[in-house]
């Protein structure tokens, strides 16, 4: 089974982090930081997901009348974590996007009041592979003496990032996606002088040594390989499936192709057939991907993709140039198509 499902999670792993040793919370916790550019370990608050992560930053840092400024990118664990700091009285404006599934950065500062708190919103998206300028954010912040929450489940161990640089205030991630940690780890990087709540803090889990050496492993792997190594490969995976299935009549694909600074994501739709469909069509020719919202039912609305959504192709390191061809063939095969011109 070729997996392109790889924005849920990472299925195949390094065999250093299969045979990990255990590992403790500081060790964990500094790997993470040499990783991010964090110069003190101590801020690095590790949880058992990036939607624990995301949730307690939100708890800690959003108060009732507080307004807060997010996107219509967003996937479910920042709506969710938005729709309870609402419930408690605060209020949330969503930025839209251009369309190719672009932040109108534009419109974020017309957007901030007097009460405004944070930008919250997620660094890469999980459906159209498009990254946000943090830098860009996080300057719009500082100019108005306002917080940036960013989550980046999508984008820890797919591109770099450094929240020294940026001057990022927090930082939310996963373990078991781009980074090719195991599942059930994820944590929070925060900028010196920040702390989380005590009520935030008593209901973050730390992972097992077990899971944190694992995760230790998978760190060490993406530096001995180096962040643009781990980041390139799959990239240019993403890019050969693009070109072959824009070149289809009968297939829309979402997001904007024109930058390099991309995740390995590729989402489209095939005129004729819904999401389930091509998914089922996948799956029977033995490719695993996803089709749905795919937690993102803002950015479905923003694409004109429907409450069906979009199926959705999304590349690793351990993928290989023939599991594309091997998609775009089976994307061919549903469609009745027979030119070898679209094989990459």
């Amino acid at each position: 089974m070729a997996y392109l499902n790889n924005a849920a999670t990472t299925v195949l792993k390094p065999d250093s982090v299969k045979n990990a040793l255990p590992a403790d919370s500081r060790q964990a916790a500094a790997a993470i930081a040499k990783l991010l550019g964090c110069r003190n370990p101590e801020n690095v608050i590790l949880t058992q997901s990036g939607d624990e992560a995301v949730h307690a930053a939100v708890e800690s840092f959003i108060r009732p009348g507080d307004h807060v400024i997010s996107t219509d990118m967003e996937y479910a664990s920042v709506l969710d974590a938005l729709k309870q700091a609402e419930e408690k009285g605060c209020s949330v404006t969503y930025i839209p996007l251009n369309e190719y599934g672009t932040l109108r950065y534009d419109l974020i500062e017309e957007a901030i009041r007097p009460e405004t708190r944070a930008i919250v919103c997620c660094h890469g998206s999980n459906v159209t592979g498009n990254i946000i300028d943090l830098e860009k954010v996080c300057t719009i912040a500082r100019r108005n003496k306002i917080m940036v929450i960013a989550d980046g489940a999508q984008t820890i161990g797919a591109t770099p990032v450094n929240v020294e640089d940026l001057q990022l205030d927090v930082f939310c991630f996963a373990g078991h996606k781009k980074l090719m940690g195991p599942y059930g780890t994820g944590g929070i990087c925060l900028r010196d002088g920040l702390s989380l709540s005590e009520e935030a803090m008593a209901k973050i889990h730390t992972p097992s040594e077990e899971k944190l050496g694992q995760l230790c492993a998978a760190v060490d792997f993406i530096f001995e390989k180096g962040i643009y190594g781990i980041s390139m490969f799959p990239h240019r995976l993403a890019k050969r499936f693009f070109e072959s299935v824009k070149s289809m009549k009968n297939v829309t694909v979402y997001g904007d192709f024109g930058t390099t600074t991309r995740i390995p994501t590729v989402a489209i739709n095939v005129k004729g057939f819904t999401p389930e469909e091509v998914k089922v069509f996948m799956r029977k020719n033995n490719i695993a991907i996803r089709s749905g919202d795919c937690g993102c039912p803002r950015l479905m609305e923003s694409l004109g993709a429907g409450q069906e959504g979009v199926a959705r192709f999304s590349f690793g390191y351990f993928n290989t140039r023939m599991e594309v061809n091997d998609a775009i063939w089976t994307l061919m095969k549903l469609q009745d198509l027979d030119d070898l011109y679209l094989l990459a």
